[in-house]
């Protein structure tokens, strides 16, 4: 049980981080290669298959999770300004995120950093800045991590690997969690409670 939490938790913060304010060009997963930020986990992106596989295993996820994040009726009204003026697209959100996973599980980038879609290059935001008009609240935090320990289990990423990024995602629980919501009504946060 703590481990299948330690593994939702960790999805959960990397997917929620991604998240925030955006243009609103369509974004696809390209990103920019840097020098790795975690280089200790290098053993980790060998294992999903190095430069050739990992990629491919680690947007799988980030499609998943996020499908499933946005199809939650818990979750996606605090997802619902996706597409619209001033915040993310999708495709950014998953650009994002794919460039974050591909941090911590080792390949050779770094985030936030620098994502590329339809010959435009854009900045992820950091933690604070892409939750900053989001008011998740700890149940919804608590929701997407349930559901995105399923995601990882199922699209087949091993547990030893989840539990050695997790202390780097979990630390960044208190950026993300907020009992405010900005722009939703107090009905929305205590509705998931």
């Amino acid at each position: 049980m703590k481990r299948a939490l330690l593994l939702v938790l960790t999805l959960t913060t990397a997917t929620l981080s991604a998240c925030g304010g955006g243009d609103d060009a369509p974004m696809s997963m390209a990103s920019t290669a840097s020098t790795a930020q975690f280089p200790q986990n290098a053993d980790m992106w060998a294992g999903l298959g190095g430069d050739a596989s990992a990629p491919a295993a680690i947007s799988k996820v980030v499609d998943d999770a996020v499908s499933g994040l946005l199809a939650d009726p818990k979750e996606a009204p605090y997802f619902a300004n996706i597409g619209q003026p001033g915040h993310d697209t999708v495709g950014r959100l998953k650009a994002c995120l794919n460039l974050q996973f591909k941090a911590l599980f080792g390949g050779p980038f770094s985030y936030p950093g620098q994502v590329t879609a339809d010959g435009t290059t854009v900045m992820c935001d950091d933690m604070a800045a892409a939750h900053s008009d989001v008011g998740i609240p700890g149940c919804v935090f608590d929701q997407f991590i349930t559901d995105a320990a399923a995601v990882m289990k199922t699209d087949g990423v091993p547990d030893t690997y989840i539990s050695r990024v997790a202390p780097v995602l979990t630390g960044l629980k208190s950026t993300i969690v907020s009992s405010m919501p900005q722009y939703l009504g107090p009905n929305t946060a205590q509705n998931c409670q």
